[in-house]
């Protein structure tokens, strides 16, 4: 009895499936995806009697995030006979093509500015100089797949040296170790400091004193550090050019004041010949003028050779011992 109800049994099962008919592919009209490759599971509905092998048949890569791809119909036929499966066991109803997306996070264009807005100020500690920031362009929102641990961002200044002007900063998209997409982001740095300002017009070569100049909060981003910010920067200074009033008095204005002539051309010196225990001196004639500590020339009247010494002062060239070159 056992044998003959398992033969019976056997006997059934073809025409159940025969019954049954074809397994029902019904694709849909769109599709979120939560991996990068689009399985048959994820786009179509399927019904009872479709293998696993061919739900999980493969029918592309995901598109990427923010981006859409559409899988036909036609395709999924293409995949399932490549894969070797026969058609004539599916059934294929719903849309004739589904719009497939991936599932995303989204990073703030907020947030990519506050990081890379935080690494600019980090060059400007607080209590510091007067510094105004400007974001230049808008920034997009990123797009990152929604599987993977929550995305850092990390921002580094292009470039080196104090960030001044027009700065670019990129903030790095980072996820599990991994950067997934580099974000570079625009701003104007404008830096304002009390630097020293014309008070009135200083005419070139003149010798800048405490009245002819005051001090402001100027804008000197292009200046970098050419500008002056205490008086006592500027003692002993000549303007090399006329400075107008209310301008920013730059190093480039100014050169430092020379020592005045103490030794004239043909005026008669004393050449000092001196070290720990000798002191010699002679009668000499100078060849050209020469300030104090420069060097100068001069013929010994006695022997009437060229010397050369420091000018030390208004009647005195002091020559080292041995070692005065001779004039051509």
């Amino acid at each position: 009895m056992i044998v003959l109800a398992a033969a019976l049994a056997a006997a059934a099962c073809p025409a159940a499936r025969a019954e049954e008919g074809p397994a029902r592919i019904s694709l849909k009209d769109k599709a979120i995806l939560t991996r990068d490759v689009i399985r048959l599971a994820d786009v179509a509905e399927l019904g009872e009697g479709v293998p696993a092998g061919a739900a999980g048949l493969s029918l592309g890569n995901a598109p990427w995030p923010g981006n859409c791809r559409e899988v036909s119909r036609a395709l999924i036929k293409v995949r399932l006979v490549s894969a070797g499966f026969d058609l004539s066991r599916f059934s294929f109803c719903g849309s004739d093509i589904c719009v497939a997306e991936l599932d995303t996070v989204r990073v703030e264009p907020d947030a990519i500015v506050a990081a890379a807005r935080e690494c600019l100020e980090s060059f400007f500690p607080e209590g510091g100089p007067d510094v105004h920031i400007e974001l230049l362009r808008e920034v997009q929102p990123v797009e990152l797949p929604a599987a993977g641990g929550p995305p850092e961002l990390r921002a580094a200044v292009s470039g080196s040296g104090v960030p001044l002007g027009s700065s670019r900063v990129d903030v790095s998209v980072i996820r599990d170790g991994a950067r997934l997409k580099r974000v570079p982001v625009g701003f104007s740095v404008r830096l304002s400091l009390r630097v020293a300002v014309a008070a009135d017009r200083i005419a070139s070569g003149q010798r800048l004193g405490p009245a002819d100049f005051t001090f402001a909060t100027r804008d000197v981003t292009s200046l970098g550090d050419g500008s002056f910010s205490a008086p006592e920067e500027l003692a002993g200074k000549v303007a090399s050019r006329t400075i107008q009033p209310g301008e920013v008095i730059t190093r480039r204005m100014v050169d430092d004041a020379q020592s005045p002539l103490v030794i004239k051309a043909n005026q008669r010196v004393f050449l000092l010949v001196q070290t720990e225990t000798l002191r010699v001196v002679t009668l000499g004639r100078a060849v050209a003028p020469a300030r104090k500590g420069e060097m100068a020339r001069a013929k010994n009247l006695t022997t009437g050779r060229d010397v050369v010494g420091i000018a030390v002062d208004d009647k005195t060239i002091q020559v080292p011992l041995g070692g005065a070159p001779h004039a051509n």
